[in-house]
């Protein structure tokens, strides 16, 4: 060949692998004698019969060639390939050299095909991503280079993608022979984890402790459900041993779940088999954000427990849950504060919002359609949303509204754990948490009056609510789920303990932190806050927006208007129906008397009046008091009423008043 052809071939190809296993570069590959030999097989049979090796990434299929380019190099495998040049092609990459839809892609593939058959030297072209022909259109040009090559190639292929190859061009199965290459049970990964670490040993390298090759399958089988064996888990234990080796720490179980936490951002009280989880702990971090649904938290809470315990379903997601209660009750709270407490940071959390997609047709948008216009229509909002977080929670919110097409769509993700987009890629959700929300049937609370009145049977208005949600979801799609979680109307005390923690959180905010402020909030806030952010129908959802709109403005106009000194202490109340801010002034010190002095003293008389002063504020007190528990049952009375919500701002008007009264007895 000459020079000016060993040029241009150097620039069509990705890796020379012959050249590689010369020099030693090639990785080792092990427990791959079946699939060798299937592929030997394959090649021997002649008439261009081409082995394709399909399976997902990570599986090992570039290892099975590895093996063979191995056994070439060493004068072994099929007669016929001996001594040939084994290089690495991209359809893809040779694609993403052109402009899209220029048509110079095409051409510039047909003439790698021409140079390929024109060659006097035996080259052996392996494509790594054979079923990329289908998209790009080359079908024909494949077809027609397999029967014209002297050799076969040597194919890798993902599985959807290269079916649907060939169903559409179906002439290639006469030279392409697929060999399904499936991910390799714990067993095999085990061998071959220790093959791997014991070559790397004889190669100067540093060996792992036993348990943290053990405790590394355990922790990329249970939690890397996107990724396959057995790459997930040497590439783990491979970016483990170059961190240890520059720290000098020892390769075993610290090592490994270090690593793991840093990558998938799990903490080590969920990963680490020697770190105890405390409930009890769990329960209570959750029971006092979510107030008032303490059937959410025990939920939660078990599922967190057999996180740790690794008692989930490998075959599927984590836990799927459904929501089910009024707005405002705290269900999106919830997976926010199940976010925050696996991972530490909410922003974990993957929110869809299922009214989007009320159309039969957003199933294709959803999950992507192979007819799609472009790269994003074709993969699907759930798939780019998924991809790159294996490990969080999905929340789908509102889920009634979905269109029942979608909800059918849903039950392949629930079921397995993963499904396969417009792209033919397979996403996982298997190491997800799914969370579907929905308000269907929550008219039942409503309609026993629940709300500021006391609570009847819960028990039976949630089997109530279950039969009506029959009439959104079918009993094929309710019986997916792990658990229906009902979420509760709140009552009087939640609210008034969420509209307290939400003024507490004021003082994080940075204006007050770097003032040092210290703020105070009156009865009287705290009562005008409820009555304004709390809606029957709609629960808690619009206190935090009355507390920025209303509270959260007043302290930012008095702070722009008076500059308070460093360190003020400043009190919230409520003025005329309105919040206000006032600097509080430390009263002056009053010193004790001298000894000189006389202290002031109250005669016998001055006494009895005193008294008899008292007494009578007192009784008026009382009277007061009593005046006013009359009304407050009056208005229990009234809330009681069938008719009582016909009128709903004068019913707003009748709770804002109880809500008065009742913080006042």
């Amino acid at each position: 060949m000459g020079k000016k052809s060993k040029i241009e071939l150097e620039a069509w190809i990705e890796r020379d692998l012959s050249a590689a296993c010369q020099a030693g570069e090639l990785p080792p590959a092990f427990e791959v004698d079946e699939l060798l030999r299937q592929v030997e097989e394959t090649l021997l049979a002649g008439n261009n019969r081409s082995p394709v090796l399909v399976g997902p990434r990570g599986v090992g299929k570039s290892a099975v060639y590895h093996a063979l380019i191995d056994r070439l190099h060493r004068g072994e495998g099929p007669e016929a390939l001996r001594g040939a040049r084994v290089v690495q092609f991209s359809f893809k990459a040779i694609a993403g050299r052109f402009p899209p839809n220029t048509g110079k892609a095409t051409d510039f593939a047909q003439k790698l095909f021409d140079y390929l058959l024109s060659l006097k030297e035996p080259v052996l072209p392996l494509i790594r991503d054979v079923h990329a022909a289908y998209a790009l259109d080359w079908e024909a040009m494949l077809h027609r280079f397999l029967g014209r090559a002297r050799l076969p190639i040597l194919a890798e292929a993902l599985p959807s993608a290269f079916d649907e190859m060939v169903e559409y061009w179906s002439d290639l199965t006469e030279y392409l022979v697929p060999i399904v290459v499936k991910e390799p049970p714990v067993p095999t990964v085990k061998r071959i984890v220790e093959r791997w670490d014991a070559h790397g040993a004889a190669h100067g390298r540093r060996a792992f402790q036993p348990e943290a090759q053990g405790v590394a399958i355990e922790l990329t089988a249970r939690y890397m459900g996107d990724r396959s064996f057995p790459r997930k888990v040497l590439d783990l234990l491979e970016q483990t041993r170059v961190l240890a080796d520059k720290t000098g720490d020892v390769l075993g179980l610290d090592a490994v779940v270090a690593r793991f936490s840093q990558l998938t951002r799990v903490p080590g009280s969920l990963v680490d088999p020697r770190e105890r989880l405390d409930l009890d702990d769990v329960h209570a971090f959750l029971a006092g954000r979510l107030l008032g649904q303490h059937e959410a938290v025990d939920v939660i809470v078990r599922m967190i427990a057999l996180i740790k315990a690794g008692l989930t379903d490998l075959r599927r997601p984590f836990g799927v849950l459904l929501f089910v209660g009024p707005t405002g009750v705290g269900k999106t709270h919830a997976a926010q504060l199940l976010a925050e407490y696996l991972f530490g940071d909410r922003q974990r959390l993957i929110r869809v919002n299922m009214a989007d997609y009320g159309n039969e047709g957003d199933v294709a948008t959803l999950f992507g359609s192979p007819y799609g216009n472009n790269l994003a229509q074709k993969r699907g909002v759930l798939a780019s949303r998924l991809m790159g977080h294996p490990f969080g929670v999905l929340l789908l919110d509102e889920f009634e509204k979905a269109h029942p097409r979608v909800h059918d769509a849903f039950l392949q993700l629930i079921d397995e754990g993963r499904f396969i987009n417009g792209m033919g890629e397979t996403v996982s959700a298997a190491s997800m948490i799914i969370i579907a929300t929905s308000n269907a049937g929550v008219e039942v609370y409503r309609e026993t009056g629940l709300g500021f009145t006391p609570q009847r049977d819960l028990k039976a208005l949630d089997r109530e609510l279950d039969r009506r949600l029959l009439k959104t979801f079918r009993f094929e799609f309710l019986n997916r789920f792990d658990h229906v979680v009902h979420f509760h109307p709140l009552s009087r005390a939640h609210i008034r303990d969420i509209a307290r923690r939400e003024l507490a959180d004021l003082v994080k905010r940075d204006g007050i932190h770097r003032r040092d402020l210290a703020l105070e909030f009156s009865m009287e806030l705290l009562d005008w806050v409820v009555a304004h952010g709390y809606h029957p129908h709609f629960g808690a959802r619009f206190l935090r927006r009355e507390i920025e709109r209303s509270v959260t403005a007043a302290l930012a106009d008095f702070l722009v208007r008076r500059e308070p000194p460093k360190g003020a202490r400043l009190e919230l109340g409520v003025v005329r129906d309105r919040p206000v801010v006032r600097e509080v002034v430390e009263p002056l010190v009053v010193l004790p008397a001298a000894e000189d002095e006389s202290d002031l003293a109250l005669t016998a008389s001055e006494l009895r009046a005193e008294a008899e002063r008292l007494v009578a504020a007192w009784a008026a007190l009382e009277a007061q008091h009593a005046e006013r528990a009359a009304e407050a049952s009056a208005l229990i009375e009234q809330s009681q009423a069938p008719t009582f919500w016909d009128d709903p701002a004068q019913a707003q008007r009748t709770l804002k008043r109880y809500t008065t009264l009742d913080a006042r007895l």
